[in-house]
């Protein structure tokens, strides 16, 4: 069999076959943001001659790790390769079973989570084959994290013809959405069928891209795990002069530089300080995406949200409730993405929760139903973690999860394909949903207690 080749508006490709799908790896989606591109909206990656081959994965994003000791890093981070980092690293992937123009099958963008500091479209994890082989092209990718993905600063907006600042990795999102659109019948996609997914900090971000005037018309259905970009627990994104506060606070700890000398500063001694996120930059998120959605302005998808049973597990530091953890910072502000779209601008919306316990390795601890827990069966990646001791019950979860989510993207409705029942979302405090646990069952949800301060 040839390899799989695609046409795109940069370039040709040539991919490989993984089993009956093919894969292209390591597609420049944007200009590497290095130097004096370092915070400033991604440019256009340069066209090029010939056959460029897309075998390898491009380098992730610089980032530090988790401990390797944990959960999290079993759970999202314990790759068969080793990891290649670089400023350099607007890049993504895409598995398609059929790479020919005109095919017309629904495509999903993934955006990895990791809470604005970790992950990259490649991780073993968010492998796409599977899920591709169910008839979807599966598109993952790289942004900016941490300070060179999110920093707000004067002197950053006073050089930015909109004086905007902030939010360098929301914009290569958009920038990779943009190449979604341009791109996607090169590989057997439909541009008018993409389903925009993510989990944890990505999940918020296609919140926010919701609320975002640019991105309307790009994606078509958005599909969140685990966390939002309203109701958050640290409240309201900030605006642009708290942004730049926090800014002039970070340079100071680089004795006071200006860009100019920031921008000489080595990337990786820039992303181990600091905690950074969206902001209201006046570029891609021009109102607190909490007002959008209050105001029903915000991008009206079909929307298919859910938590895990245990989210704050990982997060509660000794002696807080990791319940009230796990309410406070991502089932409370799911709920309230869920209630708020609902009502404001009429879309449907479907609730799950994932209730089921990996088979961690030996020696870790019991974290329940923890935080990312969900990625190996939504992926149907679970040969991804070779030495987890899977039962027959995971497969079979994965099989259903993996469905369901396919379906999802195909139909815009999750329901069907011999699951219970799947009625809409219909709030305010209580909710038919669909429990993925060692059955899969149609329940009754109710959403969290208020927390009180």
């Amino acid at each position: 069999m040839s390899a799989p080749r695609a046409r795109t508006v940069g370039g040709r490709l040539v991919g490989e076959w993984d089993g009956p799908v093919a894969v292209f790896r390591g597609i420049p989606f944007a200009a590497p943001p290095v130097g004096d591109l370092r915070w400033r909206p991604p440019r256009p990656a340069a066209p090029w001659d010939g056959e460029r081959r897309a075998h390898d994965f491009g380098p992730a994003p610089l980032q530090p790790q988790p401990p390797t000791d944990s959960v999290m890093y079993h759970t999202n981070f314990a790759d068969r390769r080793a990891l290649v980092m670089s400023e350099d690293c607007l890049y993504l992937n895409v598995w398609t079973p059929e790479p020919a123009p005109g095919t017309g099958l629904p495509v999903m963008v993934w955006i990895h989570g990791g809470g604005n500091r970790y992950g990259h479209g490649s991780q073993d994890i968010h492998d796409g084959r599977a899920l591709a082989g169910r008839g979807l092209v599966v598109v993952t990718l790289n942004h900016r994290l941490g300070a060179l993905g999110f920093l707000a600063h004067p002197e950053l907006a006073a050089e930015d013809d909109l004086g905007a600042s902030g939010n360098y990795g929301l914009l290569d999102l958009l920038a990779a959405l943009t190449w979604v659109r341009e791109n996607a019948a090169a590989f057997g996609g439909d541009p008018d069928r993409i389903t925009l997914a993510g989990n944890s900090a990505g999940a918020a971000h296609l919140c926010h891209l919701m609320a975002a005037p640019a991105a309307r018309g790009h994606f078509h259905a958005a599909l969140g795990q685990s966390a939002s970009g309203v109701g958050r627990a640290e409240g309201p994104l900030p605006s642009q002069e708290e942004a730049q506060k926090r800014g002039l606070a970070y340079a100071d700890e680089f004795g006071g530089r200006d860009i100019g000398a920031l921008r000489r500063v080595s990337g990786v001694e820039l992303i181990v300080r600091g905690h950074f996120g969206p902001v209201v930059d006046g570029r891609v998120l021009t109102a607190p995406t909490d007002d959008v959605f209050a105001a029903g302005r915000q991008h009206p998808v079909p929307l298919l949200l859910g938590t895990n049973t245990d989210e704050g597990t990982v997060y509660a530091r000794p002696g807080e409730d990791p319940a009230a953890v796990g309410d406070a910072r991502f089932t409370g502000p799911v709920w309230q993405w869920a209630r708020t779209h609902r009502a404001t601008c009429g879309a449907p919306v479907w609730m799950y929760r994932f209730d089921h316990r990996p088979p961690l390795p030996p020696g870790l601890p019991d974290l329940g139903v923890h935080h990312t827990a969900e990625l190996p069966y939504v992926f149907d990646n679970l040969a991804q973690r070779p030495t987890w001791g899977w039962q027959d019950t995971d497969r079979h979860l994965a099989t259903v999860m993996a469905d369901a989510w396919a379906r999802f993207v195909t139909t815009g409705d999750p329901g069907g394909g011999g699951l219970p029942p799947w009625p809409h979302f219909t709030g305010p405090d209580t909710t038919p949903a669909m429990v993925f646990g060692d059955t899969v069952r149609r329940a009754e949800l109710r959403a969290p207690a208020a927390p009180t301060s």
